[in-house]
């Protein structure tokens, strides 16, 4: 089990949110502000990007690309299925992979059908640490993840879902 703390940083035109495993720094989610959302994510070997037309109209199925940075292939997609429903999906060698994201009690829940729950984050106001950096910062959320082994592509992805979700 291992715990990561998402602090909220904000600037002019920008904002996101950088992440930290007790005071190591593991990665960060970076938003512009504009017609088009890019939210840039990186991380350990990762460095992947997200663009999403701001005015476009929220239904369910409807998707957002996660894709690499430095090959512009599709990694993961979001599904929105209703308020609180979404859905990770993305194609691996091993065949199809899915992850149902729900959100409960301003808690996001993220597992797979019939098993337990992988990882859980939840706000918070506070915390016993800051990291300083030249912008504004205030502690968001605190993610715990259960799995053991957990890639470093599946911890930014569950990290940077705050950012990347549609409503």
């Amino acid at each position: 089990m291992k715990e990561v703390i998402s602090y909220r940083l904000s600037a002019t035109g920008i904002w996101g949110y950088s992440y930290y495993q007790g005071m190591t720094y593991t990665g960060e989610t970076a938003c512009q502000i504009g017609r088009n959302s890019i939210v840039r994510i990186t991380g350990e070997n990762i460095a992947w990007y997200s663009s999403f037309t701001i005015n476009t109209d929220i239904v369910p199925g409807i998707s957002r690309r996660i894709k690499d940075n430095m090959t512009d292939e599709e990694l993961y997609r979001i599904i929105f299925w209703r308020p609180g429903l979404y859905e990770f999906r993305a194609k691996t060698e091993t065949g199809d992979w899915g992850m149902t994201v729900e959100e409960r009690n301003g808690m996001y829940l993220f597992g797979q059908s019939g098993m337990p729950v992988s990882a859980i984050t939840e706000r918070i106001g506070e915390t016993d640490w800051m990291p300083s950096t030249g912008m504004q910062i205030e502690p968001a959320f605190r993610t715990t993840f259960y799995e053991r082994e957990e890639s470093p592509g599946f911890v930014m992805l569950v990290l940077s879902f705050p950012a990347l979700k549609m409503i």
